[in-house]
């Protein structure tokens, strides 16, 4: 698995290491409803995690999120599965570097 390197504001350093735990039980969550195909939940929950990650500089999660929710939205559940694996793939595979901005 490639490495993925994330740099993220020094001044947010306290606050990623909490971020990164609630996206873990995020990923989770989105695999449960994926297998329970509970459309409305996912749609719900990508929205909340694209959000977050795009504020704290995960931009690929961000936008992985964005995909999970539109197909969720638009009642497609086949790239749910797919897309869930690549979201929690991705997040394991982040080194985070902290730059001043």
């Amino acid at each position: 698995m490639s490495r993925v390197k994330v740099e993220i504001d020094a001044d947010l350093q306290d606050l990623i290491p909490q971020f990164v735990e609630n996206r873990k039980k995020d990923i989770a969550t989105l695999e449960e409803l994926v297998e329970k195909n509970d459309l409305t939940a996912i749609s719900q929950l990508a929205h909340k995690i694209k959000g977050a990650a795009a504020g704290y500089g995960f931009n690929e999660l961000s936008d992985l999120a964005a995909q999970m929710e539109q197909s969720a939205k638009a009642g497609d559940s086949s790239p749910l599965k797919d897309l869930v694996k690549k979201m929690r793939i991705h997040f394991l595979s982040v080194d985070i570097h902290y730059v001043t901005m």
